[in-house]
């Protein structure tokens, strides 16, 4: 029998929203697969992501300003700047 959330669920990937979002996972994991995408994997495993994942935790704390300086030394790095353009090449913006 099902719940309430699974009618909800089937509901929402029936409708165009949904099929936009499958899409989009479709993309991503595509993307994800590709040389380019097992490289990016590497590189947030590695000191790239800390730097992110911190970046992240200051905007969500509304702290923008540290937000901005640990985005930009990030940035000015070799391998930032090579995270980041792998980063918007995989997105496809």
């Amino acid at each position: 029998m099902p719940t309430d959330y699974e009618a909800l669920a089937k509901m929402l990937i029936s409708s165009p929203q949904g099929g936009r979002i499958i899409r989009g996972l479709d993309k991503f994991n595509a993307a994800i697969s590709s040389e380019n995408g097992r490289q990016l994997l590497n590189m947030l495993a590695g000191s790239g992501g800390d730097a992110v994942k911190n970046a992240a935790r200051a905007a969500a704390a509304a702290d923008r300003d540290q937000a901005r300086i640990l985005l930009s030394s990030l940035l000015s790095s070799k391998e930032g700047a090579a995270l980041a353009s792998k980063i918007i090449e995989l997105s496809g913006v």
